[in-house]
């Protein structure tokens, strides 16, 4: 779950580092920027270990006719001991006679199928790819991207510089959010319309599932130039998108991320009211921050005082796209810092997003009984999640799952709360109304092939259920 951008019209490579800067939520492991140098006529690529604002840049004044950008959520190769920045952080060059760059938020299940080469990061394997079709077919992007949709498996939205232009595109079921906005000065590509907005740019739209858009700057206008390539019936966006990963000043194929948290908690304490007609809680607690607007909603409907007892430690980032398990222990210890008066002795309603792997959790409502909470129930404004996601989200792995083949029942007990309120898979879809939802990781529907083919070989023995994706099946009698 990256974040992606891309500008064209002349920016400043500070002004492209700022704009990428606001999307460091969507990832945080390493950042990057490249641009077209007018002077050389070739591509720079900048990368760095973390956040975009440590991005090295000789002369950020510089200004370029077109930047590329990311920030890093790793789902996909290593960043382990051997694995260099270059290997894993993005953007990406590719190895082609065709010259391009990209940028990639998403996930590819069948490069095996694709490639025999092993890649650290499926950007780069992206932009050979598409590099190699470029090749094949004489640098005819669209004829290269239609081919793409046509092979390639997974998640995608892509920002990518080709022959001075700007170039994007989605996978055709929209899993992951990709729009465009234009001004006087710039024409943007982003993961989130936040980052227009920020630009200045209040006329933007989503870049539809399956479409190509390629932009070029004339002397005094950018030219936009766009095609549906595949007009796919089935649509699949990623519900954590509004759940827990984008900046709920955004909106997202049209829906507002404040308002679909919202509808949330409504909807979750509707459910908490049929088993409970009288809530009987001193506060409704979020867990910070991004269950904070469900926890308001669940504390207007059910009366009750809406209290932060529980403080994120702003020095600290998000623990949950932390990819190393022994950094993700350490930082969820360290995350959260407690208000003891409003604890001791108090009877709490505790909202979250989501329950993953189950960490986190557990060492919260630990934290809650060790400073004299009297009663503790937990509210998750997402159903249980059971099964891997392959397309972008860290839980490729079943294992992990606190929810995998337990009961909600079983849950509970293992957290030791009172009571324990999941939202239903209908209600996440009427608070997300009327998008169609990827929920794979709670009804174990994938939406794309691959990503079948995978179910059923792990149903049938020949792939490992902690398998990722990205592993060849075991044939049956070897080793």
């Amino acid at each position: 779950m990256c974040g992606t951008l891309g500008i064209i019209g002349n920016p400043s490579l500070g002004l492209a580092r700022q704009a990428l800067h606001l999307l460091s939520h969507r990832g945080q492991d390493a950042s990057g920027i490249a641009w077209l140098d007018t002077e050389t006529s070739h591509f720079e690529i900048r990368k760095h270990r973390g956040l975009p604002d440590k991005i090295p840049l000789e002369h950020p004044e510089k200004k370029t006719p077109i930047v590329v950008g990311s920030t890093r959520y790793p789902t996909f190769g290593s960043r382990g001991k051997g694995v260099t920045l270059d290997r894993f952080a993005q953007p990406f060059e590719a190895k082609s006679k065709e010259r391009i760059v990209i940028a990639h938020n998403g996930n590819i299940t069948n490069i095996p199928e694709l490639s025999d080469k092993k890649y650290d990061s499926d950007a780069e394997f992206i932009a050979d790819y598409l590099g190699e079709l470029l090749d094949d077919l004489d640098g005819d992007l669209t004829s290269a991207v239609e081919k793409f949709h046509k092979t390639v498996d997974g998640s995608y939205a892509i920002a990518g510089i080709h022959r001075g232009r700007l170039f994007a595109f989605r996978d055709p079921m929209g899993i992951r959010p990709l729009a465009i906005g234009k001004n006087e000065t710039f024409a943007v590509v982003a993961s989130e319309s936040y980052v227009h907005e920020f630009l200045g740019i209040m006329d933007w739209r989503d870049i539809l599932p399956g479409e190509l858009v390629i932009l070029q700057k004339e002397d005094r206008y950018i030219e936009e130039k766009s095609k549906r390539l595949v007009n796919s019936k089935k649509r699949a966006h990623c519900m954590f998108e509004w759940v827990y990963f984008a900046n709920p000043c955004s909106k997202i194929d049209t829906l507002g991320v404040y308002q679909a948290r919202m509808n949330l908690g409504r909807n979750l304490a509707k459910q908490i009211l049929k088993k409970e007609p009288s809530p009987d809680y001193d506060y409704v607690v979020p867990v910070p921050d991004t269950s904070k607007i469900a926890a308001i909603a669940i504390s207007e409907t059910l009366g009750l005082p809406f209290r932060e007892a529980i403080i994120k430690n702003r020095a600290l980032l998000r623990t949950f796209i932390i990819p190393d398990s022994k950094e993700r222990s350490t930082a969820a210890t360290m995350k959260y810092q407690f208000i003891k008066d409003l604890i001791n002795g108090k009877k709490l309603l505790v909202v979250d997003d989501s329950i993953v792997r189950g960490l986190t959790s557990q060492k919260i409502v630990k934290r809650l009984k060790e400073l004299g909470a009297k009663k503790i129930s937990v509210a998750v404004t997402t159903p249980p999640q059971r099964y891997p996601c392959y397309y972008g989200i860290d839980f490729p792995k079943e294992e992990e799952l606190i929810a995998h083949k337990r009961s909600i029942e079983q849950i509970r007990e293992i957290l030791g709360v009172s009571e324990l309120y999941y939202q239903k898979t209908d209600d996440l879809e009427k608070a997300l109304s009327p998008l169609p939802l990827c929920t794979a990781c709670i009804t174990n529907d994938y939406p794309t092939p691959h990503a079948q083919k995978i179910r059923i070989l792990i149903k049938e023995g020949q792939l490992g259920s902690s398998s990722s994706p990205y592993e060849e099946p075991i044939i049956s009698g070897e080793k």
